[in-house]
């Protein structure tokens, strides 16, 4: 009796591995080779369609925490924004590769193939301009709830180990998406300058304002109050 050792999932591609992950159609969205404007753009093509399915998974691992504050598992809810953590550490290795790319060959891409788009229109990256509201108020409420605030946290973290986990966690996402925005400006200043308009009119060097926004400045500020009640003379 032969042994049937082909695919047994539904849909297109010569294995499972290639049906599960959806192969075929994945490479259906790469520009065709033949309608490059240049050899340099399937790279930029790429890199932005893989960050928007991270993007997408950020947002998703998101929700995910934040259930998981509102029903009272701060730890479980701090491992899911360390994941989320990070996944935009590596958003931010990526857009690295992008420095390899010569300003003079993106702006061939830049003039035939973009339209009117703008990465400030990216649909993952306008989800997660809003992650620090959407965790923020489970986390007062889960506080609340403990009888405790970010000051008492901050003054005796041990005592409150499981909370203090998951402020750090926030803080810790806060840094790497602040971190990320910086490097993505910088790529910006790199290829195209700081006095360029981007394609959507606005100037490039805008971008510099997202670096210094955190979403949760409440936690930065603690950290602030903290030394002040410490009185340092350095």
């Amino acid at each position: 009796m032969s042994v049937h050792t082909g695919p047994i999932l539904e849909g297109r591609g010569n294995s499972d591995y290639e049906r599960y992950v959806r192969v075929p159609e994945l490479l259906e969205l790469a520009k065709p080779v033949e309608l490059l404007s240049h050899p340099e753009e399937r790279l930029f093509q790429v890199m932005h369609q893989s960050a928007e399915l991270w993007l997408h998974h950020i947002d998703y691992e998101i929700d995910r925490a934040v259930r998981l504050i509102s029903e009272d598992q701060p730890e479980l809810g701090a491992d899911l924004l360390h994941r989320c953590r990070l996944i935009i550490d590596l958003l931010r290795e990526q857009i690295i590769i992008l420095e390899t790319m010569a300003p003079v060959d993106y702006h061939v891409i830049r003039t035939t193939s973009l339209g009117r788009g703008s990465g400030q229109e990216s649909p993952g990256f306008n989800k997660l301009l809003d992650a620090g509201k959407r965790i923020w108020g489970p986390f007062q409420e889960l506080l609340a709830r403990r009888g405790v605030g970010v000051m008492d946290l901050e003054r005796a973290p041990k005592e409150h180990y499981a909370l203090f986990r998951l402020l750090q966690a926030m803080m810790d996402y806060d840094e790497a998406f602040m971190k990320w925005r910086f490097t993505h400006m910088r790529l910006a200043f790199r290829i195209i300058g700081s006095k360029v308009m981007s394609l959507k009119n606005v100037p490039a060097a805008q971008l510099e304002a997202g670096t210094r926004e955190p979403l949760f400045p409440e936690l930065w500020e603690a950290i602030s109050a903290l030394t002040a009640e410490f009185k340092p003379t350095y």
